[in-house]
């Protein structure tokens, strides 16, 4: 960067931060300092003086949310995001405030809106991480608000293009191949989520409801209450049936579908073969509901489920369905170790290694929402560490009364006044 350059950017700063008001500093250091109401006070006196200043409201927002009046939060998050729709400090603090709401689903977008759109990685992986842990919960809640909220339910309400897979109910099936009806569920998931058109209800909302109802995997959702689970569930369509097994080397599926909405069901042709052929019988099964379902398939679509043959070797897809089984018990070691067996008898079985790494990350504690902030501190400290020349020279030039070097995420943005200090070094 040339001096001319240079000096013409830190004009630009300069005047930018001698544009912020002097209320709203004394807002951000009473927050700073943790003192709250002091904070509630200056930084509300200063929005009836400029109540269309987003920055304002943000910090508000972050003052109502260390006092734990978590709505109001967000209310000050809403509107700062008019203006501000894609700042980090928002929609971390708004994915904080969702939390402690319990509004697990909000607060998973909040926080993947970040993981896109954020400026520190070190934030970008916790959230990621804290993501994958709050699913399960969001899971949880959202089945027991289906259950409490069922009566009032209409079928006519629900997509006409979604579609649950069941799990199949197992007979004859011998102890080692036990829960191969559990990957054989979650790979007919994974196919039909191929098909655009359809929106395929996610297992692990299966995993709930069949919990809230008091069902077993191994328990058949049959003609009398494939209409209560497609309700629940959200379904306008369900796959059910018997998966059976003709010693260790034959196996039968006796498919069926159901139609919620229309209150029908129908038993589908069977389909059968050898073990070793379970993926090509599973892929046809797959296209038998689709035809049955009058769900045209593109060329493309086909293909993607033809190649989605994620191992060849059965006895890998037996270890990963054991895997499946143990995370849906919350068993996570077990499933850790079952999920590396598979790797290790396949170590192509990439959906296995990406289940393990999920399972080790649901066996560790969740950090507290206060660690949680701590670490998004670190991160502030870390960019100033990065900047302190331009902080340095913003001192030494500009007359706004710049005088320390900021100590938290609000007084770190208003020193950037919205302008990223390292991609300037890059100019």
């Amino acid at each position: 960067m040339n001096k001319l350059n240079l000096t013409g950017v830190l004009i630009v700063i300069i005047f930018l931060i001698g544009c912020t008001p002097k209320s709203l500093r004394q807002g951000n250091s009473y927050i700073e300092n943790g003192e709250y109401p002091q904070a509630l006070e200056v930084l509300t006196d200063a929005l009836n003086n400029n109540p269309d200043n987003p920055k304002i409201h943000r910090s508000l927002g972050i003052a109502y949310y260390k006092t734990g009046q978590y709505e109001q939060a967000l209310d000050e998050f809403e509107k700062a995001k008019q203006k501000l729709d894609d700042d980090g400090i928002i929609m971390f603090y708004s994915g904080l405030s969702f939390e402690q709401l319990a509004q697990y689903d909000r607060a998973i977008e909040e926080y993947s809106n970040y993981v896109r759109l954020g400026r520190f990685s070190s934030i970008r992986s916790k959230l990621r991480q804290r993501v994958q842990q709050l699913i399960p919960k969001q899971a949880a809640q959202w089945a027991k608000d289906r259950m409490k909220t069922e009566k009032e339910i209409n079928p006519v309400d629900i997509p006409d293009n979604s579609i649950a897979v069941a799990y199949f109910k197992p007979l004859n099936i011998s102890e080692e191949l036990r829960s191969l009806h559990i990957g054989l569920t979650d790979l007919l998931i994974l196919d039909l989520s191929m098909i655009k058109s359809l929106r395929v209800i996610e297992r692990v909302k299966l995993k709930e409801i069949y919990e809230e109802l008091g069902f077993s995997t191994t328990d058949f959702v049959d003609e009398n209450t494939t209409p209560r689970m497609g309700k629940l569930l959200g379904a306008s369509s369900l796959v059910t049936g018997v998966f059976t097994g003709f010693g260790d080397e034959q196996w039968r599926i006796d498919p069926a579908l159901g139609w919620i909405k229309l209150d029908d069901y129908m038993t589908l042709e069977s389909v059968e073969g050898k073990l070793q052929q379970f993926f090509a019988v599973e892929k046809e099964l797959v296209f038998d509901v689709l035809e049955n379902l009058d769900i045209t398939v593109t060329e493309e679509e086909k293909n993607q489920i033809m190649n989605n043959i994620p191992t060849k070797s059965l006895k890998a897809f037996l270890a990963y369905s054991r895997g499946l089984d143990y995370v849906d018990r919350g068993m996570y070691s077990e499933a850790i170790s079952e999920f590396e067996s598979a790797l290790t008898i396949d170590p192509g079985f990439n959906i296995s290694g990406a289940k393990m790494a999920n399972a080790k990350l649901l066996s560790q504690s969740m950090d507290s929402t206060n660690r949680l902030e701590e670490v998004f501190d670190s991160a502030i400290l870390l960019a100033e560490e990065k900047n302190q020349l331009m902080i340095t020279t913003l001192e030494n030039t500009s007359q706004a009364g710049l005088t320390r070097s900021p100590k938290s995420e609000l007084a770190f943005s208003e020193a950037q006044s919205d302008v990223e200090l390292e991609i300037l070094f890059q100019w």
